[in-house]
């Protein structure tokens, strides 16, 4: 897929551009999005002829409730597939609308492709060189020996069991975490967040470094840090992977196996 990984952290999300009716939609990334195949706010829709159902998709997000419209749209063209009937929901509220210092886009406005549409396929991220690939189910990425890289299982919507500095914690895989955050635990050795990562701009931000990072079969992942913040309790996870690590590291969803594969990338 054409890809790019947004604005400078925090300001933004991965995008890439899917076609509808020979009209090219800039779209946002979030395999964090579960719920629906596409999210499209009013500004996307405009001039497309889609489906409406009648019917309104309610859901639990990490900041409350919402209920919006559901579609179908007859043909989607992402990359070189061309999926058909793809279910969407109309998007009230601007993603990141709400972050501190957010920087609308074009893709940010448009809306996110989710993780129900993200999994008919497998997913090969490669921030470091501006990579995002969709695989056929079935098939391994070209280019890439994930038959060497790190293998952890994943179950429902990316949740997966990992020790951070020797408590096991269920985290998720969410593209649009932004960066990647955890919900404190007692014993948290808690430090500001790294002083050159621009998502420390924001004044008393507070972080936890991974000094151990670690499957639950005690294999090392690449050290990483999380921003501390309040999850709501109903929230099936106890943080997110989000861009810091994604933009050093190389990982692979795939669906057939139910694993995530992570290689650090290698920089010249």
């Amino acid at each position: 897929m054409q890809f790019d990984f947004g604005n400078p952290a925090p300001y933004g999300g991965p995008s890439t551009v899917i076609t509808i009716q020979g009209k090219e939609i800039p779209i946002l990334l979030d395999t964090g999005a579960k719920k629906s195949e596409l999210s499209l706010s009013s500004h996307a829709l405009k001039n497309l002829n889609v489906n409406y159902t009648g019917k309104y998709e309610c859901f639990k997000a990490v900041d409350g409730k919402y209920c919006e419209k559901t579609f179908i749209i007859p043909e989607v063209k992402l990359g070189s597939f061309v999926i058909k009937n793809v279910k969407g929901i109309m998007m009230s509220k601007l993603w990141g609308g709400n972050d501190e210092g957010f920087k609308e886009n074009e893709a940010s406005r448009n809306g996110v492709i989710g993780f129900s549409l993200l999994s008919k396929f497998n997913l090969l991220l490669d921030y470091p060189s501006s990579k995002a690939l969709l695989v056929k189910r079935g098939e391994n990425p070209i280019g890439y020996d994930i038959s060497k890289w790190i293998s952890i299982p994943f179950s429902g919507h990316f949740n997966t069991r990992l020790y951070l500095n020797g408590e096991l914690r269920t985290i998720s895989w969410d593209t649009g975490a932004i960066p990647s955050v955890i919900r404190k635990l007692a014993n948290d050795k808690i430090i500001p967040c790294p002083g050159d990562a621009p998502y420390s701009k924001k004044n008393g931000c507070l972080s936890i470094v991974s000094t151990q990072l670690t499957t639950e079969k005690n294999v090392f992942l690449p050290n990483t840090w999380f921003k501390i913040v309040s999850l709501p309790s109903y929230a099936p996870f106890d943080g997110l992977i989000g861009s810091n690590f994604y933009s050093e590291n190389l990982v692979y969803f795939d669906f057939d196996k139910q694993q995530i594969y992570v290689k650090r990338a290698t920089h010249d």
